[in-house]
C-alpha cells in the first residue's frame, strides 16, 4: 500500500487520529500500541504502527506455520491381523465390518464399504490388520469415494482432511508418520507430501522412474498412502508393480544371483537386498530403486565350487568373478567379506533397462486413473511405484496428490549369509577395483 493508504483521519473525532488497517478490519495507533505491549512485541527504533503492525502478523502467522508443521508423535501400532494373517481370513473379517473385496488385474484390490471420514480417518484396528494382510498379498489396496465436500490449502472438492489422511495412514505399521520429506508452502500439514504437476500448489517432477519409498532409510517405509486431491482431466496416472509377480517372471537362475547381491542407496548409503522374503506373505520380492542406486554389491557364493554362468540382462556379467573387487582396507574396516564385488556402469545400465522392462509389463503392472476421492494404500515391500508420462505436465489440468509415508516396524537388510553392514559410507572414494560403479547424490533414471 502507498503511505498515504497506512493511515486516515477518524470521523468521529475532532482530531487526528491514525486508523491502521488489517486483515479483519482497522485498528487505532492506541490499540495497535496495546497489542503489541500485551504480547511483549518491540517494534525496530524508527518503524510506523502500520509497519510495526504487519510485522508482528507477518511473525505470527510464521510461528502458527511452524507449529502445524510439527512433526506428529504417533500413536503405535494398533493393527491386528486376522488369525493366520491370510487373505481369505482378512476377507471376512472385512465383510464382517460391512466392506466387500474385489481383485484388481494384475495387482491391488479395490475394498468397498469402508468410509475413512467417520472416525476422523482412525480405521477399527482389526480392519486395519485386515488390510495389511492384504495388501501384502496384493500390493494395495483402493478405497474409492472418500472425503467430504471440504475447501483446505486453495482447493474446494471432496477429499479427506490432511489430518484425516494422517490418521488412517497411523493406523498402519508401527502406527507413526515418518516425514522424511520437504513440506510445500501449500501442504495442509508437516506429515502431507502434497505433490501437483503446477509447481506453485505442490512439489513436481517426482518419482518418475520405478522405486520404492525410503530406500534411504535403513528401515524403509512400511507402507504409504497416496490421495488424490484434484484429479487431472488427461493424464495423471500413478503406476504400481508387484514384485513378487516380476520375481515369479525370472529364470530362477537369475533369482540366485540376485540373492546374493545389495543395492547401496546414493542418498545415505542404506544398504537393501535386491531380494528379499516379504515379512507377512513370505513370498520372494524384488526391492530398487532406480534413481538412488548408487551401487550394486555382489557376493559370491562361497559353497559353490565353480559359479554358474548366467547368460541375462538381468545379470549382465556372467559370473561375479568378471566383476571389480573391493579393496582389503575397505572390507576389513567396514565389515565387507573380501570376495565381495561390485557392478561395472554397463551392468548396471543393462540391469536397471531390464528392470524396468519388466516392472512395465502388463503381467505385473497396474496404472490407476486418479477419480476424486481416491486413496491406494500399498505395501511399501510388496510393491514398486512410479508417475506415468504425463502426471508432470500442467497441460493435463491440475493434478494434486497427497502422499504420507509410515515408519515400518522393522528394517529392510541384508540376508545374515552375506555378512554385509546396514549401511556404508558413500562420501568415500570408490572402494572397489577401478570400474566399479560408486556414486552419491541423486543418480536419476539410466
Amino acid at each position: 500500500r502507498t503511505r498515504q493508504d497506512r493511515g486516515r483521519q477518524h470521523p468521529a473525532s475532532g482530531r487526528s487520529r491514525t486508523m491502521l488497517r488489517t486483515p479483519t478490519g482497522v485498528l487505532s495507533d492506541e490499540e495497535a500500541k496495546r497489542l503489541f505491549e500485551r504480547v511483549g512485541f518491540e517494534p525496530p527504533p524508527q518503524m510506523s504502527t502500520q509497519d510495526a503492525l504487519m510485522l508482528l502478523m507477518s511473525i505470527a502467522k510464521q510461528q502458527a506455520d511452524r507449529e502445524a508443521r510439527q512433526q506428529r508423535p504417533g500413536r503405535g501400532r494398533t493393527a491386528v491381523y486376522p488369525a493366520g494373517a491370510t487373505a481369505e481370513a482378512a476377507e471376512t473379517v472385512l465383510r464382517e465390518h460391512g466392506a466387500m473385496c474385489t481383485p484388481i488385474n494384475p495387482c491391488g484390490i479395490e475394498i468397498m464399504g469402508l468410509d475413512v471420514p467417520a472416525n476422523n480417518g482412525t480405521l477399527d484396528p482389526k480392519v486395519a490388520g485386515a488390510l495389511e494382510v492384504l495388501m501384502a498379498a496384493h500390493g494395495l489396496v483402493l478405497l474409492r469415494g472418500q472425503g467430504r465436500q471440504v475447501e483446505e490449502s486453495g482447493v474446494s472438492g471432496r477429499f479427506l482432511t490432511g489430518e484425516q489422511q494422517c490418521q488412517l495412514s497411523e493406523s498402519f505399521g508401527a502406527g507413526a508418520l515418518h516425514s522424511t520429506h520437504g513440506v510445500h508452502p501449500e501442504s495442509p500439514c508437516r506429515d502431507v507430501f502434497r505433490l501437483s504437476n503446477d509447481p506453485n500448489r505442490g512439489f513436481n517432477s517426482v518419482g518418475p522412474e520405478w522405486h520404492n519409498d525410503g530406500s534411504f532409510c535403513r528401515e524403509v517405509f512400511g507402507h504409504v498412502v497416496y490421495h488424490i486431491v484434484k484429479a487431472p482431466e488427461g493424464a495423471g496416472d500413478t503406476r504400481f508393480a508387484h514384485l513378487g509377480i516380476a520375481v515369479d517372471k525370472l529364470p530362477p537362475a537369475v533369482v540366485a544371483r540376485l540373492r546374493r547381491c545389495v543395492s547401496v542407496n546414493s542418498n545415505g548409503g542404506a544398504v537393501h537386498p535386491l531380494v528379499h522374503k516379504h515379512p507377512i506373505s513370505g513370498r520372494e520380492s524384488l526391492y530398487l530403486h532406480l534413481g538412488m542406486t548408487g551401487c550394486i554389491i555382489e557376493v559370491p557364493d562361497p559353497a559353490a565350487a565353480e559359479e554358474a554362468v548366467v547368460d541375462s540382462p538381468l545379470c549382465p556379467s556372467k559370473t561375479p568373478a568378471d566383476l571389480p573387487r573391493v579393496k582389503a582396507d575397505f572390507a576389513e574396516e567396514h565389515g565387507l567379506p573380501p570376495d565381495a564385488v561390485a557392478w561395472r556402469v554397463n551392468d548396471m545400465d543393462t540391469f536397471f533397462s531390464g528392470f524396468s522392462d519388466l516392472l512395465d509389463s502388463p503381467e505385473v503392472c497396474y496404472s490407476h486413473k486418479w477419480e476424486e476421492g481416491d486413496v491406494v494404500i500399498i505395501d511399501n515391500l510388496a510393491v514398486a511405484h512410479k508417475a506415468a508420462p504425463g502426471a508432470h505436465d500442467p497441460s493435463s489440468g491440475l493434478r494434486i496428490l497427497h502422499r504420507t509415508t509410515i515408519l515400518s516396524d522393522r528394517p529392510l537388510d541384508p540376508p545374515p549369509e552375506l555378512n554385509l553392514p546396514h549401511t556404508l559410507p558413500t562420501e568415500t572414494r570408490c572402494p572397489f577395483e577401478e570400474g566399479a560403479v560408486w556414486r552419491r547424490g541423486y543418480v536419476g533414471f539410466r
